[in-house]
């Protein structure tokens, strides 16, 4: 029923200037090319979990120029995602651990408040190691080129904006519910099926 009060949202589908400029998004969006996570699965990462910060970030450079050779070919039609198989550790998996020493002296945000997020210390933001949800629900509200738009509230916030209109959820006045990321991709999956354009994660 969206597509009753928002119908530039159906409009931007037939815009030429909005699918010159947004391209992959609505070529994702019609699974006529694959999704970024789903190419990096597929390409192969060498690393070790006691590498430090600086080894790994040297392989994310090189992996990176590597994913974008193969986007572009997967893109232009050279390669299908079928070609590449599924890697024991990957592009994706080397984001993870990247992110997780982040996590060990955190300095995610600008606050930089380097508390060990992995032993269960809380900085400025209140988050720990893993996300809290406050809402799911098909959101309405975006630009035409995202509505509808699968819309995750999550809790806690690096700043504390005098008039926040979701000042509830960023200053944790909610509980929340705590999602495993399973549970989460399945979540997004429900609201892909249901017609959302994008995953679309505020907090």
């Amino acid at each position: 029923m969206w597509y009753v009060f928002r119908r530039d949202a159906l409009e931007v589908l037939y815009n030429k200037r909005a699918r010159d400029s947004l391209a992959r998004y609505f070529a994702v969006m019609s699974d006529e090319k694959p999704a970024n996570f789903m190419i990096a699965k597929r390409i192969p990462a060498e690393f070790r979990e006691d590498y430090s910060p600086k080894d790994l970030w040297a392989e994310h450079d090189r992996l990176t120029e590597e994913f974008y050779k193969v986007q572009k070919e997967i893109d232009s039609g050279k390669r299908s995602l079928g070609d590449l198989r599924m890697q024991e550790k990957s592009y994706l998996d080397l984001k993870i651990a990247i992110a997780n020493k982040i996590l060990e002296y955190c300095h995610l945000c600008s606050r930089r408040c380097g508390v060990n997020r992995l032993k269960g210390d809380l900085g400025y933001c209140r988050c720990g190691t893993q996300i809290t949800v406050s809402s799911i629900f098909e959101h309405i509200g975006e630009e035409p080129e995202l509505v509808p738009s699968g819309t995750i509230f999550t809790m806690g916030c690096t700043i504390r904006c005098l008039h926040c209109q979701n000042w509830t959820i960023s200053q944790w006045f909610e509980i929340g519910e705590i999602y495993t990321p399973k549970r989460l991709a399945q979540a997004v999956e429900r609201l892909r099926k249901n017609g959302c354009r994008n995953a679309n994660l505020v907090g």
